[in-house]
């Protein structure tokens, strides 16, 4: 997945709150009420504007360019307040992200429902939630209590406009925008035998070298010393699909390939730096850990430097330690033992014990603005959990195996949440594949060059008719590791369609898109171009490899 330590997408948060005496509905569109608080590098400014009905709010949001984002206002809610009782407002829109509704209880629990905005909502609707329409995204104990704060939010890229209108709690009774949410399970799910609606092939179609040509080609092109990849064809080098590229070339046999994006990191952990921007481990002798999203300065020259208000999420250096310790596997631990060691030990120091067992933490954020967030990032510590116990941490993965164990229940967690269990805790979670793959949420037929294709969005909050091409390998190498040969023959050939010819410097390749189409919030993704990560998940699923264990089946 296109990655973000602290949300899914990048989000513009409003949040607004009020006394309700007497608990009549709540008038929300007075902008006084509403404090802004933008992460750097994000903004957003808010306008009294007259509607229909009176007082409305015009909100105008610039999200930050090339990575996700957010900015919230905060305020407090006060009075009664049932489950009973929806958040209503009327809403007009010129946005291609997404709206989120989000409500958070005292004890932090806090529960969201994501609205594709894109080409839609040109003209005024009334959009009516009631809570059984919300999931819960992150926080408490899972449970609703009493009603503590209000958010909505704008989540995606780009500049776009919201008018607000009658923003407030609205009558019992009012009909509902959304269904309920909840599993919409496929009456097929458990169909015997083999094909398109049993999802099973007895065999998998053979993987198309032109992908693996593509990435090679990618390197070769993208930099002046030919090291670092770019996500999508552009000039972003993200450590995540770096660490994934390097692991393809170590699968196939590419020693010296996957040396040039290992050497570049170790190279980069230079006690002495002091340069903050700088993609380097340290800064003034401290340990940092790299940034998730680097730039060349200048765009010319072999320096890297952070894009503006990038993280260093640990979630990342755990991806980058599975690569060593995979290189390490193939060609002796040597090479990389000092670089290797460094890594462990900056994810072992962001350990906090927190019952039953423990998490770690999220790293630096925003620039270096700051160092970890209040709670734990649950896709960052499986991340985090595989990599230790491929270095020998046995029972602080444990530790972290409890807590995750503790925190991840329920059908409406993200995709990566259960396929990335099934490939780090190995055949004893296959039953957990089975959460998304029997929910049509989660599961989407979508037609392409004229033929039906199946795959996985990453969520199963969001309607948007859309496949994620890296979850959709996920899957694939995840039926592999649980044991089930047939189902990853059919997901890894599911991706064959989604091939795209490329022509880079005169030689023909392949390559796959982020997602099938724009939808739910991917307008920044290039359809015409390749991105790293499904090119490698690829790969992966059709060699029937699972890098969070480094075991091919």
């Amino acid at each position: 997945m296109f990655r973000n330590a602290g949300t899914a997408a990048a989000a513009v948060f409003l949040a607004a709150a009020v006394g309700l005496a007497d608990g009549s509905p709540a008038d929300w569109d007075d902008v006084s009420l509403w404090e802004i608080n933008p992460e750097a590098g994000s903004s957003i400014v808010l306008r009294q504007v007259s509607c229909e009905s009176g007082d409305g709010i015009e909100l105008n949001y610039a999200l930050r360019p090339g990575s996700d984002s957010w900015a919230e206002i905060q305020m407090p809610f006060r009075g009664s307040w049932s489950e009973k009782v929806p958040v209503t407002f009327r809403l007009k829109a010129d946005s291609s992200a997404s709206l989120e509704i989000k409500l958070e209880d005292e004890d932090g629990t806090t529960f969201i429902r994501r609205v594709d905005l894109k080409d839609r909502y040109k003209d005024w609707e009334r959009i009516v939630v009631y809570l059984n329409s919300l999931r819960h995204a992150w926080g408490g104990d899972r449970k609703f209590g009493d009603l503590a704060r209000v958010y909505l939010a704008v989540a995606g890229r780009g500049n776009g406009t919201l008018w607000l209108d009658q923003v407030g709690l609205g009558k019992p009774g009012l009909k509902a925008s959304f269904s309920p949410l909840g599993p919409d399970l496929d009456p097929d799910r458990k169909k015997r035998g083999f094909g398109f609606r049993q999802r099973r092939h007895k065999e998998m179609s053979p993987e198309d070298p032109l992908v693996y040509e593509w990435i090679k080609r990618i390197q070769d092109e993208s930099s002046p010393d030919k090291k670092l990849l770019p996500s999508m064809e552009d000039g972003v080098f993200q450590t995540f699909n770096n660490s994934l590229a390097a692991m393809a070339f170590v699968l196939k046999g590419d020693r010296e390939r996957a040396e040039r994006i290992l050497d570049f990191y170790s190279d980069s952990a230079d006690p002495g730096n002091k340069d903050p921007n700088l993609q380097n481990f340290y800064y003034i002798g401290q340990e940092r850990g790299f940034f998730q999203n680097a730039v060349l300065k200048g765009g010319t020259s072999s320096v890297y430097a952070a894009q503006p208000g990038s993280d260093r999420w640990t979630g990342d250096m755990a991806w980058l330690l599975i690569a060593y310790q995979y290189y390490g596997k193939v060609h002796g631990p040597d090479r990389y033992q000092r670089m290797s060691g460094l890594l462990k030990n900056l994810i072992l120091s962001f350990y906090k014990e927190a019952p039953p067992g423990g998490y770690i933490r999220h790293g630096w954020r925003n620039g270096d603005a700051k160092i970890h967030e209040d709670a734990g990032h649950p896709e960052g510590n499986l991340d985090c959990y595989a990599a230790l116990r491929l270095a020998g941490e046995e029972k602080t993965a444990a530790k972290i195996r409890q807590w995750l164990d503790a925190n991840l229940e329920g059908d409406g967690l993200p995709l990566d949440l259960y396929t990335w269990r099934a490939l780090a805790y190995g055949k004893e979670a296959a039953a957990v594949l089975d959460v998304p793959e029997h929910d049509l949420r989660f599961r989407k037929i979508l037609e392409v060059r004229g033929q039906p294709v199946m795959g996985f969005f990453h969520t199963g909050a969001d309607s948007a008719e859309n496949i994620w091409l890296d979850g959709t390998g996920h899957m694939a190498c995840a039926f592999f590791e649980a044991g089930t040969a047939p189902r990853g023959n059919f997901y890894a050939d599911q991706m064959d369609p989604f091939l795209i010819e490329r022509n880079l410097g005169g030689v023909i390749t392949k390559a796959l898109p982020y997602t099938a189409n724009q939808l739910g919030g991917y307008d920044w993704v290039d359809l015409k171009k390749g991105f790293i990560s499904p090119a490698v998940w690829y790969i992966f699923a059709k060699n029937r490899f699972n890098p969070l264990k480094l075991e091919t089946h």
